[in-house]
């Protein structure tokens, strides 16, 4: 899936903690492995970003994640949901 600049919601500079109430311990657990993974990828200067579709209609099978962004471009992207 070819994730588009204008998804992009927010610069994240802190890993998610894998505690949070709303979701499955396993989920948490998975959101802050996602954006580990593109942080080692990060080269100086590269932005990690959340983000969401937002033609995918309601939360549930909403598409949302993590980019890495490099010169305002996605170089690469993880899937949460």
């Amino acid at each position: 899936m070819k994730i588009q600049t204008d998804w992009l919601t927010q610069r994240v500079e802190n890993a998610p903690t894998s505690y949070d109430q709303t979701l499955p311990d396993r989920a948490g657990l998975r959101n802050r492995m996602a954006w580990q993974k593109l942080q080692r990828q990060a080269a100086a200067g590269d932005e990690v970003w959340a983000f969401s579709d937002p033609s995918s209609g309601n939360k549930q099978g909403r598409v949302t994640g993590y980019a890495l962004v490099r010169d305002g471009e996605i170089v690469e992207s993880v899937t949460l949901a």
